[in-house]
Formats: C-alpha cells, sequence, structure tokens
C-alpha cells in the first residue's frame, strides 16, 4: 500500500506546474515503462505484485515500491490502468549550438493537442530528427497524453520552447519550408541539405508572424475529388519527413 504522501506526490505529477516545479514526470504502462527502464535515469518505480513476479529483479530495490489495484487507480492518468508508474527525471535541455549542427529540424507553430505532439516526437526519433522547435503556445512535452503517444521517444528528442520567430531567424544557413494548403506540391519540390520544416496549427495552420520568414510553402496534393479540407497535423508531419528524406 502507498502511503498517503505518495499518492499525492504521484497525483500532483498530473499538473503542469508540478511537473516544472519539480523536473520529473510519469510513463505508465508496461511497455513503455520497459523500454524506459532500459534507456532512462528514473526516479522511482511504483508496480503491481504481479508485475513484480515478472520482474523480481526490481523487488529489493529501494526506489522501487508496490502499489495495490486500488492505489493504481487514484494516481493513474490512464482509462485501464497498467500494472505499473515509473517516476523519470526530465531531459537535460541542449545548448541552440547543437540545434545549428543539424540537418534537418522540425518546428511546430502553435501544436496544442497533446497526442498529436506525442506522435511527431515519435515520428521524429523515426526520421532520425533529433531536435523539434516549438513556439510557446505549444503543449508541454511532459503532458501525461504526450509522453504516452511519444513512448521512450520523449527521452531521446529535444524540444526546445521560445519564440518561433526569432529561434527560426538564427538558423540562416537552413532553408525554412511550411507545410501549407496553398503551397507548392511537396512532390515536385527540391528541398537543401539543410531544412527546417514548420508545421502549423491543428485549427489555424502556420501564422502570419512564422510565414513572413518561412522561405517556401509546400503542401500535400489531394488526390482525389472529396471535400477533405486538410490532414491531421500528425499525419501530415510523417508524409513530409519520408518525402524530404527519400530525397
Amino acid at each position: 500500500m502507498l502511503s498517503k504522501s505518495q499518492i499525492k506526490n504521484l497525483r500532483s505529477l498530473q499538473r503542469k506546474k508540478e511537473r516544472l516545479k519539480s523536473g520529473l514526470y510519469v510513463v505508465e504502462g508496461k511497455k513503455i515503462v520497459e523500454e524506459m527502464l532500459k534507456a532512462s535515469p528514473w526516479f522511482a518505480l511504483y508496480a503491481t505484485s504481479n508485475w513484480f513476479n515478472d520482474h523480481p529483479e526490481y523487488l529489493n530495490n529501494e526506489n522501487c515500491f508496490e502499489l495495490s489495484e486500488k492505489d493504481l487507480e487514484q494516481v493513474s492518468t490512464l482509462k485501464t490502468p497498467n500494472e505499473v508508474l515509473l517516476v523519470l527525471k526530465q531531459n537535460e535541455k541542449a545548448s541552440f549550438s547543437e540545434v545549428k549542427s543539424e540537418a534537418l529540424l522540425l518546428a511546430l507553430d502553435s501544436v496544442k493537442d497533446p497526442g498529436n505532439l506525442g506522435t511527431i516526437i515519435r515520428l521524429a526519433d523515426w526520421f532520425g530528427v533529433k531536435h523539434i522547435l516549438c513556439s510557446t503556445d505549444s503543449v508541454e512535452q511532459y503532458n501525461p497524453k504526450t509522453v504516452q503517444s511519444a513512448m521512450g521517444s520523449i527521452d531521446r528528442v529535444q524540444l526546445h520552447y521560445g519564440d518561433l520567430a526569432l529561434m527560426l531567424s538564427e538558423l540562416k544557413t537552413h532553408q525554412i519550408y511550411a507545410c501549407d494548403l496553398n503551397g507548392d506540391s511537396l512532390y515536385t519540390s527540391k528541398f537543401r541539405k539543410k531544412s527546417i520544416l514548420v508545421m502549423g496549427s491543428e485549427s489555424h495552420g502556420i501564422s502570419n508572424e512564422i510565414n513572413q520568414i518561412v522561405n517556401q510553402n509546400i503542401t500535400i496534393p489531394n488526390f482525389s475529388n472529396s471535400s477533405i479540407d486538410s490532414l491531421n497535423v500528425a499525419t501530415a508531419t510523417a508524409i513530409v519527413l519520408s518525402e524530404f528524406r527519400s530525397k
């Protein structure tokens, strides 16, 4: 059984303010926890007896705690809690000089859906994009839904929050491409070796401020006669990253 204090502390990490204050975040579920245990420095582990039966090597660790099914329901953010929670330390921020040396970067302009951000982080990891630039009004990377969607990629991709226009203006060696409904076809465009792909808000697209510093607008053509007016931002990111990497 967990103490009331432990339950309170775990539940507090569901709030952005407490995550920022503590420098900690939580991942939940067997698959993601097992992935993170292998690769990331962790702070504390909480699991049911069933999980510990399958992983006896953690039983005598002073940073591991057994919880009941009732405890798990109280501290979990999932509709169906899944045996184990892992508390981890947030990544130390990389310097911006590391960003400048990368050939391909992602930039997110007001992306506010946590599930979309998590999927985009996972996609960045898959396509070898190590850094993502985010506007200050984009969703926080350690939001529980973002963490669950990103899986272990949350620890392998660096996110940089700030004035997006200012960050982009500092990357003078890169060509800036923005995914936009009125741009040039993705499939006929040529891309520079050092490129930044800007993806916009789910509802409003690229802001006017960012559009003013973009070098080229590109679009994913609609090959049907349907009335679909746009793609989900994570889906669009997957298509564009794949095309970037193929050229």
